[in-house]
């Protein structure tokens, strides 16, 4: 970019690094499971095939950020071993 010096400071036309390093949050997910009146947290839940699973998602950020989560998949695997390669779409795409 040309300019003259003895006029105006000239801007960057890109954002400096440092900017972005200075403006970057961490943002938390979470993904919790419920009791069926949603009336508190499942620390460690097993559910059937074809069982209703009351399930939560969300983010944060500090500072705090209006933000939306959005949840395209989500996919259940057994816990054992021998059936590892089973899968099981809890919410398919497209939500």
């Amino acid at each position: 970019r040309t300019g003259s010096v003895s006029s105006m400071a000239i801007q960057p036309t890109w954002v400096p690094f440092s900017f972005t390093v200075a403006h970057r949050r961490r943002l938390r997910f979470a993904l919790d499971a419920y009791d069926s009146s949603w009336s508190s947290r499942l620390l460690q839940p097993s559910y059937s095939l074809g069982e209703l699973i009351n399930i939560q998602a969300s983010v944060s950020a500090d500072p705090p950020l209006p933000l939306r989560l959005f949840v395209d998949r989500c996919v259940a695997t057994p816990s054992t071993a021998v059936a590892a390669g089973l899968r099981h779409e809890v919410i398919a795409d497209n939500g």
